[in-house]
């Protein structure tokens, strides 16, 4: 049987890089853990089959494993704001970090550096509700100005275009619990990247992109849950509730409603954002304690696990190619169609580039034409 002569340490470096351990790698290529640990050390080899589970596993090119291993890292570094002492970040998460990696030096080669950019100080306690207005100027909102969409996805996607036309790029994922992460950032001078949870509620996941906002802002690669008890976390919750949620407004919102519950939700429905995201809002201004926060926030959780349950039980199904469209964007997926029009790459090169077989590829590209720059 015919053998990969593949470099033993460029498989161990892969492998550690993606946070695989031997026993995970073995299960998805139906081996042992010690064949593994022989074809690291050089003693044997695997089979081009074997090579092929391997690259899948650990989202290489079969290429890769018979050159030298890199010398750096392709997974960005974050700073893990969740309050977990060291604990490793999930495989699944370290690979959708390395494509999001990737898919932005493909953007900066497609389409170059974007026209716009967002220009803020650092945001601090000091000057969050200053900064939170000045990002609204920045994109050129009133203070009384909320998305004009009703749905809570178009709301999301509202936001995210937004972002997009002033020099973010915006990404989800697929299949990670939110208990893992509600969303990370990874700092960049241009086109920085915001990573946001596809587990989550529309709502939950338009207040995370303004939260990730406020760590690029402030120069810093993510990793988070939201957590109040730290205080990068903190200053970041209050900057998206502050932009999306002016103090003014949301004053002469209320009027007369004294119940917790009751205002988070009028502010919820108002605003276009989550009752949860709402009542962030409320306690920050005082208006509620930390006690009425806590309930509305158990409530929350409760309630989308609820929508969650249903969804898994329900009957629909949705096309791999539609949670791959989501998940891209419509400002990545039209710089690849851009490129094929330009005749810059070819079909083979969009697979490359969408993560995607060509059968996939036709699909995303079709509604892309089909819903022209919306999604």
């Amino acid at each position: 049987m015919t053998r990969a002569p593949i470099n033993g340490d460029t498989l161990r470096w892969a492998r550690q890089l993606s946070q695989v351990d031997r026993e995970d790698l073995a299960s998805a290529v139906g081996t042992r853990a010690g064949r593994i640990e022989e074809f690291e050390a050089g003693v044997s080899a695997p089979t081009f089959r074997q090579l092929t589970l391997i690259a899948s596993k650990l989202d290489r090119p079969l290429g890769f494993f018979f050159a030298a291993a890199p010398e750096h890292s392709d997974v960005p570094e974050t700073a893990d704001f969740r309050g977990r002492g060291d604990e490793e970040v999930p495989a699944a998460l370290a690979r959708e970090m390395k494509r999001a990696e990737q898919h932005r030096d493909a953007m900066l080669d497609l389409s170059g550096p974007p026209e716009n950019s967002v220009r803020l100080e650092q945001i601090t306690w000091e000057n969050i509700t200053r900064q939170a207005n000045s990002l609204r100027n920045e994109f050129g909102l009133t203070a009384a100005f909320t998305p004009p969409e009703s749905q809570q996805n178009q709301v999301f996607n509202f936001w995210r275009g937004l972002l997009e036309t002033h020099g973010f790029l915006v990404f989800q994922t697929t299949k990670i619990s939110l208990e893992t992460f509600r969303g990370l950032s990874i700092h960049h001078k241009i086109l920085p990247i915001i990573l946001v949870n596809g587990a989550d509620s529309a709502g939950g996941r338009t207040f995370t992109l303004f939260h990730e906002l406020a760590h690029l802002v402030n120069r810093t690669s993510g990793l988070c849950i939201l957590n109040e008890h730290v205080n990068e976390e903190a200053i970041a919750n209050s900057f998206s509730a502050n932009f999306l949620m002016p103090e003014r407004a949301v004053r002469r919102t209320l009027g007369g409603i004294d119940d917790p519950a009751e205002a988070a939700h009028h502010l919820s429905s108002v605003f276009r954002v989550s009752p949860l995201a709402a009542a962030v809002r409320l306690r920050i201004l005082g208006i509620i304690d930390e006690a009425e926060l806590a309930e509305i926030r158990r409530q929350s959780d409760q309630k989308w696990a609820q929508v969650r349950e249903a969804q898994k039980g329900s009957p629909g199904f949705v096309p791999p190619w539609r949670l791959r469209y989501r998940d891209l964007g419509n400002t990545y997926i039209g710089a690849v169609a851009q490129a094929l029009e330009d005749r810059r790459v070819d079909a083979v090169d969009a697979t490359y580039l969408l993560n995607a077989r060509l059968p996939m590829v036709e699909q995303m590209l079709k509604e892309y034409y089909r819903s022209g720059s919306a999604e």
